[in-house]
This record gives C-alpha cells, structure tokens and sequence, in this order.
C-alpha cells in the first residue's frame, strides 16, 4: 500500500510545486517585503508588486532547478541545525542556566553567524561549489582558532 503523503509529495513534485512554485513564492515574498520596507520605489503596493513580481520570476527562471536543489538543501540544513539549537537550549534549561543571559554574550551571537555561514556554504555544495577536505578542515581550523582568539581576549 501506498502512503498517501508520499503519493502528495511525489505528486507535488511532478508539478513542479518544488521545483518552481515555492522557489518563485519565497523570492517573491521576499523582494516583495524589502521593497515595501525600503520604500525604494514608494509606498504604492501596486508597483512594488509588480516589479516583486517580474523579479521573481526572472530569479526562477534564471535558477531553474538549481535554486530548487539550493533552498531545499538550506532549509533541509537550517532545520536540523534549529533543532540541534533547540534541544541545546532545552538541556541549559534543564540545568538551571539563565538562558536570556547567553544571548547577550557576543561569542553566541558569533558562533551562531559561523554556523548560518557552514549551512549555506554546505548548501551551496548542491550548486557544484565542491570544497575538498582538507579545506574544510582549514576553515574548520580558522573557525576554532577564532573562538579561542574571542574567548581569550574576552
């Protein structure tokens, strides 16, 4: 027997649901807020819509299936590394850590750009940006060697 949900995905995917429509809505939704904040073009929503519109359109376009392969390995990637965050935060809890305290250390703030930077630099890996071993292991090196830097000097 079939699972229903596996049949919707596939399905979705034969679409291009994943492929096009959630690449096209996310860029859309996107430009759309930046230029509505920025007010680059104005206040009226028509324009700012439009241009949101056209724009996205092109960055699909010009992606194809590469920035379906790419927001999908991010947002896969993010989405484990939110949950390792969250069961992270969930043992200080647990321990009896002041966990509004931790975010006012800069390190945190810090450590939590550096792994924003390893996620989308392993999403870009989809796109063909291959990095040979050795180095990740400089960078990963780099990164060590910079917390201890930040955390001596503290």
């Amino acid at each position: 027997m079939v699972n229903p949900f596996e049949a919707l995905v596939t399905n979705l995917n034969g679409l291009g649901f994943f492929g096009f429509l959630l690449p096209w809505i996310f860029t859309f939704a996107v430009l759309f807020g930046l230029l509505l904040k920025s007010k680059a073009f104005g206040e009226n929503k028509r324009i700012i819509g439009v241009i949101s519109l056209v724009a996205a359109f092109f960055v699909v376009g010009f992606g194809g299936p590469a920035i379906a392969v790419f927001f999908s390995s991010l947002f896969g990637l993010a989405a484990v590394v939110l949950a390792g965050i969250l069961v992270i935060a969930l043992f200080l809890a647990m321990s009896g850590t002041d966990i509004s305290k931790i975010a006012e250390n800069k390190a945190v703030a810090y450590a939590i750009v550096g792994i924003g930077i390893v996620v989308f630099f392993t999403a870009a890996g989809s796109l063909g940006i291959q990095l040979s071993e050795s180095s990740v292991s400089i960078i990963f090196m780099l990164l060590i060697l910079i917390v201890a830097i930040a955390f001596i000097t503290k």
